[in-house]
């Protein structure tokens, strides 16, 4: 059987193609997700669980700030 190397050097070309265009996609995809939380983030997060544990369970606010509403 004779190979053509005209016609496989197409189909390279073309398979080659199609991988670099998945490979943009991947980066693509990998560059627009978000990226862990940073220190500060952690940081306010744990002062509000801190600040809610120390909080008193009494002086939570009634619904609605004790606002009456008309129905």
């Amino acid at each position: 059987m004779d190979l053509n190397t005209y016609a496989i050097e197409k189909i390279a070309n073309g398979r080659l193609a199609e991988l670099r265009a998945a490979g943009a996609r991947v980066a693509l995809i990998e560059a627009a997700r978000i990226g862990p939380r940073g220190v500060g983030a952690a940081v306010g997060s744990a002062l509000i669980r801190l600040g809610h544990w120390l909080a008193p369970a009494e002086a939570a606010a009634p619904p609605n700030a004790g606002v009456r509403v008309a129905r």
